[in-house]
């Protein structure tokens, strides 16, 4: 052992190593003096998920998506932003090894600044002919947060662990150890929530450059107007989502239940030749101006935060950090402060004034929601569909362009055997219209495919899957993942129909009857015992884990 290169902790809580020498000794430091050790990527998972305990006597972290400092306390927590390179291997093959800390595009919201859209994977494959095979809706994680979390992109076709050859990881005694991927136990370490140890570097075989080409058009969801027979299984001149889940590429669907909204949006992709003359028309979330942009964001915060709370100053509140959001991004946009905050200035005159009145009358706000909602999600014009075209790091994340503060999402994502869509789907348009806003809430519900997994904890293990996102914004009150939450009554439901479920491990899990949910989970994954029984072989003393997986794991606090 050899604490020597252990790097000090920096001043905003984390301990920054640039080397894989510095990351061995962090691990060993953390098994010497039995000490919890966790490392982060983008944030972008719940923070309960991705950091360690806070030490005895500090406050637990709220929660939430996108917390950038880590808890109080002598436990460990990594950052991987001095250690983020790229190395080829074999450019002819499009072989590359990248360290643990590599984002995958550029994160917006990176707490240091490191990552940039040069130094992110994506882009330097690109400059070199090559890509991933696919991309989950947005690009900020890094590499190994990617994989550990067992993220995916919408597609039945492909699927990132086509590009993964293989990892190396260090475990609980600080032993750094490479896995191939024809290692019996590559599909446990490859998927493994940072319980297995530490991932320090990933190569991969990249996929040759392609294009993607596609179009997105918001139809009503009624059977007659609609090309995709959404809750059924098909009809002789539609498909139903199923079909079409498998007759797509690339595709996602943002549903739209509400009474008087009742919209699908449908984004739908395919790959396409590199050209040697290529003017890009990328896709567009939003406006295709950016400051048209932050401001239909900067709207849409203030709609769904109004909705999601019952009291004028809470909402007031919770929506500071949005207009301080639109202000930076203005800044930056213009290159003026000046007015930037002028302009801020009059939206937060506005949005008080707005917020007041909707808040005094809230019948009214619910009353004039559909409208809110046609003008965000309009219906497409026949013939008028948004067609765009583009290189494959930009476009194919679709949700980039969504800013994380003032269009803060949360979720819950249910992964259901693609063969029990329809079913699945019927179910939740029966809640959707028996509890109406209880079930459907004032967001969209996202549906997608994801294409069948080696790994062991893999939501999609050995299986097809249709994914479900029921979305939660951030600024709601209460606690959705709750027993008397807004998720429970799609977990609970699904089980009592028997539709059998796995659940997306970085995003929202039930926070009660632990001990029940876990049994139900561990019911789910036909690995689950090896896993586990090789997650204590690699760390003898825990150091991986905290309370929260051993919570949703075991269904008990950690050391109890």
């Amino acid at each position: 052992m050899n604490l020597s290169q252990t790097p000090p902790i920096g001043s905003d809580g984390y301990y920054h190593p640039s080397n894989e020498n510095e990351l061995i000794s962090l691990v060993q430091k953390a098994a010497a003096e039995s000490l919890g050790i966790r490392c982060r990527g983008a944030a972008h998972s719940l923070s309960h998920a991705i950091y360690t305990d806070p030490g005895q006597g500090f406050p637990q972290l709220p929660n939430v998506v996108s917390e950038q400092k880590p808890p109080q306390g002598s436990n460990l927590n990594i950052i991987f932003d001095k250690y983020n390179k790229l190395v080829w291997i074999d450019e002819a093959k499009g072989i590359i090894e990248v360290e643990a800390g590599i984002h995958l595009g550029l994160d917006p919201e990176d707490p240091t600044g490191a990552s940039t859209l040069q130094n992110s994977l994506l882009y330097q494959a690109f400059q070199k002919g090559f890509t991933l095979t696919d991309l989950g809706g947005i690009s900020h994680q890094t590499v190994s947060g990617f994989l550990m979390t067992g993220s995916a992109g919408g597609s039945l076709w492909y699927t990132l662990e086509e590009n993964i050859m293989g990892l190396s990881i260090i475990d609980g005694n600080g032993t750094l150890e490479w896995f191939n991927k024809d290692d019996e136990k590559f599909g446990a370490i490859a998927l493994s929530l940072g319980l297995l140890g530490i991932v320090s570097k990933v190569r991969l075989q990249l996929t040759p450059n392609f294009n993607i080409y596609g179009q997105q058009i918001t139809y009503p969801t009624a059977l007659a107007s609609c090309p995709i027979d959404l809750l059924g299984n098909g009809t002789d001149d539609k498909p139903g989502l199923e079909t079409f889940l498998k007759q797509t590429p690339y595709s996602r669907l943002l549903w739209w239940p509400q009474d008087k909204v009742n919209r699908i949006v449908i984004w739908e992709a395919s790959r396409g030749a590199v050209m040697p003359i290529f003017d890009p028309v990328p896709y567009e979330e939003f406006a295709d101006d950016s400051f048209l942009t932050n401001v239909e964001q900067l709207l849409a915060a203030m709609l769904f935060t109004m909705l999601g709370n019952s009291k004028f100053a809470v909402v007031w509140e919770k929506l500071k950090p949005s207009f301080a959001e639109f202000e930076k991004l203005t800044a930056q946009l213009w290159n003026s402060r000046f007015f930037a905050g002028l302009v801020t200035f009059i939206l937060k005159i506005i949005g008080f004034l707005l917020t007041l009145f909707f808040m005094t009358f809230k019948g009214l706000l619910r009353g004039v929601y559909p409208m809110m909602i046609d003008t965000l999600q309009p219906l497409t014009k026949k013939g008028k569909p948004q067609m765009f075209m583009d290189y494959t790091y930009s476009s194919l994340p679709m949700d980039n362009n969504a800013n994380d503060i003032m269009m803060g999402t949360e979720f819950t994502e249910i992964w259901i055997p693609l063969q029990d869509t329809a079913r699945a789907m019927k179910l939740l348009d029966e809640m959707f219209t028996k509890d109406k806003f209880k079930a459907t809430g004032y967001y969209s519900t996202e549906l997608y495919a994801g294409k069948q997994s080696s790994f062991w904890l893999s939501p999609a293990f050995e299986r097809d899957v249709l994914r479900i996102d029921f979305f939660w914004f951030t600024t709601n009150e209460g606690n959705p993942a709750n027993k008397d939450g807004f998720f429970a009554q799609f977990w609970e439901e699904l089980r009592k129909q028997d539709i059998p479920f796995r659940l997306h491990w970085a995003k929202f899990l039930p926070e009660y009857d632990y001990e029940n949910w876990a049994a139900y989970l561990k019911d789910q994954y036909p690995r689950w015992d090896d896993f586990m029984s090789l997650r204590e072989k690699r760390d003898p003393k825990n150091i991986f884990l905290n309370n929260y997986w051993s919570l949703h794991l075991f269904g008990k606090p950690k050391g109890a």
